[in-house]
């Protein structure tokens, strides 16, 4: 099968034939559907993550059928349509029964690699840019038979990060004021779980005109361009002396500064973006003390097997945009072309299909 490898930072990812292994015990063979092009992806390219080690499968986000499953396998069967999660759940360790699968402590290692070529071992996590996917059992959501999963690929992560950091992590209040730093794939999603949350103020801000222009086809209410004037002035002088949420979703120190200090007293700067592998955060003391939060988001804190189907339902009904997402279709073949065009801002989402 093609998969898309990873050999070193700073250099293209090449699309090669690779080998993979049937499933072991509590895993499952996947035909990938649709995989959605998400920056935490080109983060391993850029260097702004360190891999843990080389070479990499990339990807993370995505959807398939399922083709073959291992032993002792029972939660899904061959033909089954599968939203991947980018977070396995036991759901007995401490944290899954807490309610917080997307933490789980059982699986937090993910599968051994089951990808190589010629006898030497590719790493991976639960890699989406391949044609063929193994996978634990329980990192699989399975959906309705009728459910188009090169639209629902979306949901495996960009859609439930952003909406889940919203609605699940910050726990959003109605008529609350929040501002969105960063309007792509994952930023979008965040200000449609304001929209779902029912929030007076949603203050995009960006750089990107384009952007700014989807973050308000999305749902929010006021724009700011990072490049044109100062987010944190506007956003105190648009909520009358700060928001009560502000969630960084870019993945930036400088900008967790920015929205730590663009919310009130008792509010609460929520980081979304991956952050640089080794890099810290600092702000400063006296503002925490006035009850000013920073909170971290990972995964939306999603419960996947019950928030998946929650978003499915709430786009059938017309009350979340997910096609509004995807900016084009690529082969996987395409997969630099298409992480070059988020780097640009050209897109909100590129989905790689296999036909």
């Amino acid at each position: 099968m093609k998969a898309a490898i990873l050999h070193k930072p700073h250099t293209r990812v090449s699309v090669e034939d690779v080998d993979i292994e049937s499933p072991h015990e509590g895993e499952v063979l996947l035909d990938i559907v649709g995989a959605g092009v998400c920056h935490s992806d080109y983060h391993y390219v850029d260097g702004h993550v360190k891999p843990r080690a080389l070479p990499l499968v990339m990807g993370h986000e995505g959807a398939g059928i399922v083709r073959e499953v291992g032993p002792g396998v029972t939660s899904v069967q061959v033909g089954d349509k599968i939203v991947l999660s980018l977070d396995a759940m036991c759901g007995y360790c401490r944290n899954c029964s807490e309610g917080s699968p997307a933490l789980c402590e059982t699986h937090q290692g993910g599968v051994p690699s089951r990808i190589s070529k010629n006898g030497t071992i590719y790493h991976h996590g639960r890699p989406t840019y391949t044609e063929q996917s193994v996978v634990l059992a329980d990192a699989c959501v399975k959906v309705p038979d009728d459910t188009d999963l090169r639209i629902a690929c979306l949901i495996s992560c960009g859609v439930i990060t952003g909406i889940g950091a919203v609605v699940n992590r910050a726990k959003v209040e109605a008529g609350a004021t929040m501002a969105v730093f960063g309007c792509g794939g994952v930023g979008l999603n965040v200000i449609q779980g304001g929209v779902l949350a029912s929030a007076g103020k949603i203050i995009a801000v960006d750089k990107v005109p384009y952007k700014l222009e989807l973050a308000e086809q999305f749902g929010a209410t006021h724009f700011v361009n990072a490049d044109r004037e100062d987010p944190v002035q506007r956003i105190r002088e648009i909520t009358g002396g700060g928001a009560d949420y502000a969630f960084e979703v870019v993945g930036f120190p400088a900008l967790v500064r920015q929205a730590f200090a663009s919310v009130r007293m008792t509010g609460a700067a929520i980081v979304v973006g991956v952050q640089p592998t080794g890099e810290d955060i600092s702000v400063d003391g006296a503002d925490l003390l006035r009850d000013r939060a920073i909170m971290g988001s990972w995964h939306g804190a999603a419960r996947a097997r019950v928030d998946f189907l929650w978003i499915l339902d709430l786009y059938r009904q017309g009350k979340i945009k997910l096609d509004e997402l995807i900016s084009r279709f690529r082969p996987l073949d395409e997969i630099n072309e298409a992480f070059e065009d988020m780097v640009q801002g050209k897109v909100a989402r590129t989905v790689l299909v296999f036909d």
